[in-house]
């Protein structure tokens, strides 16, 4: 043992220098280490959480504007289809108004509904055409479907149509196999009727009813529409007559006025 102390007690300087040596090795080490695991805890507890919500709200923004991308290019979309469709059957309404020739001595000019008004059925329409372009009172107004109605009032741009629909409104009409005469009206009661005609008429369902040109407000020949039903009652002087009209005035749209052609 003695060899041992004197070996402590010749080197003991050196062991003393060893010591602390090893001793700030391992402070520094261990401050090392203490500082990763202090860093380490500090982005697990404050930076982490922070950052996947920062994350999620950035993609949950994103998902929100690629949504209203999306929306939009939808409503884009639909609006095309619209438009395509509606395109669509303004050329099949075009189409169905080739080869549609006016009476006799007579031109035409198309016209737009702006609007119309009537309590149940529309009893009156307004055109985009007026005295600027040559309309005036009383001219018939057609489509190709048949009779209309006629121009009831007018200014410069614009113009009234006082449709078959508008109890007001009457025509002088005939049938057009038998050529028996009476007068077309429409009654929301009834609806359309052909008036005053003989008992003993020659008349049967299917039959078209025609503008009889009489009066001077109607052409001849207009389309007014067909008969439905006959009513013959003994005591009565005349027949009861239901007519379809040759217009749907609920879809009504282009319209055609006829005027005299010049000589």
């Amino acid at each position: 043992m003695n060899w041992i102390s004197n070996l402590f007690s010749k080197h003991s300087t050196n062991f003393h220098l060893s010591l602390i040596f090893f001793l700030c090795l391992s402070l520094i080490i261990g401050s090392n280490l203490l500082g990763q695991w202090s860093s380490q805890v500090s982005y697990t507890i404050f930076h982490y959480p922070f950052f996947t919500v920062r994350s999620s709200l950035e993609a949950l923004l994103e998902a929100e504007e690629e949504n209203a991308e999306l929306r939009q290019a939808l409503v884009d979309a639909s609006v095309q289809v619209t438009l395509l469709e509606e395109a669509q059957r303004e050329n099949e309404r075009f189409r169905s108004v080739l080869g549609f020739e006016p009476p006799a001595a007579y031109e035409m000019f198309p016209a737009k509904i702006i609007s119309v008004t009537g309590d149940i059925i529309p009893t009156h329409a307004v055109i985009n055409k007026g005295a600027r372009d040559s309309v005036s009172l009383h001219q018939a107004v057609i489509n190709q479907q048949g009779l209309v109605g006629r121009i009831e009032s007018v200014t410069l741009d614009f113009a009234t149509v006082q449709l078959l629909t508008d109890g007001a409104n009457r025509v002088a009409s005939r049938l057009a196999r038998s050529r028996s005469m009476g007068i077309a009206k429409h009654s929301f009661a009834t609806g359309m009727i052909l008036d005053n005609v003989p008992f003993q008429s020659e008349v049967n369902i299917g039959d078209t009813v025609l503008s009889s040109g009489l009066g001077g407000i109607y052409p001849p020949g207009l389309v007014v529409g067909s008969i439905i039903d006959v009513t013959r009652q003994e005591e009565e002087p005349f027949c009861k007559i239901a007519i379809k009209p040759a217009v749907d005035f609920t879809t009504i749209d282009e319209l055609f006025i006829l005027k005299v052609a010049a000589p």
